[in-house]
């Protein structure tokens, strides 16, 4: 059940995009043009079936990466691991806000008023998704994605599913990485 409840919560991620935070980094050494192979993993799986949260990212990953000219095939044959992770957390934010309190009829003009403080706690949940393009000879990771977001209700599975591959979409916008000048060629 727990396993249940922590991929629905993590497909019931924001609708829109416009919280949606993604950073990479990459090997700047590292020859990308060289890959041609790769395996998509969740490595948490521990060969059990995945989830439906699970599934929709692995095969939005599978989809993007074919798309981009790689060919999909099982982990002793790829040229490197293109593993992701998935993961929620509870944030929370205290906010300090100021209330004028003071005699009725209130008259704050007139020195009856006063400001007191109000605290108020926020909390939302955070899904983070992590995708990792890891060599499996050296177990080197030599790409990271992080994509950061808050988690919200859809109404259809169809509504998860396209914000699943709008999040994949993002994340592997920068995969493989252009050289710049000072990368090896």
């Amino acid at each position: 059940m727990k396993k249940l409840s922590f991929s629905l919560i993590f497909a019931l991620l924001l609708a829109g995009c416009a919280s949606l935070r993604v950073q990479s980094d990459y090997d700047p050494q590292f020859a990308f043009q060289t890959l041609h192979s790769v395996a998509v993993l969740y490595p948490k799986s521990d060969n059990r079936a995945l989830s439906l949260a699970q599934q929709r990212f692995h095969d939005a990953l599978a989809a993007q990466l074919r798309a981009k000219g790689y060919r999909l095939t099982d982990k002793t044959h790829a040229d490197f691991y293109m593993l992701f992770h998935l993961d929620i957390t509870q944030k929370s934010q205290i906010v300090t806000d100021y209330r004028m309190m003071g005699l009725f009829p209130y008259r704050p003009f007139y020195g009856y008023g006063m400001a007191v403080p109000v605290e108020r706690e926020y909390s939302w949940n955070e899904g983070r998704f992590i995708v990792d393009a890891v060599l499996p000879a050296q177990n080197r990771i030599i790409w990271r994605a992080i994509a950061v977001d808050r988690l919200h209700d859809f109404d259809t599975p169809q509504e998860r599913q396209a914000y699943i591959q709008r999040v994949v979409n993002e994340v592997l916008a920068k995969f493989p990485p252009k050289p710049s000048k000072g990368d090896r060629l």
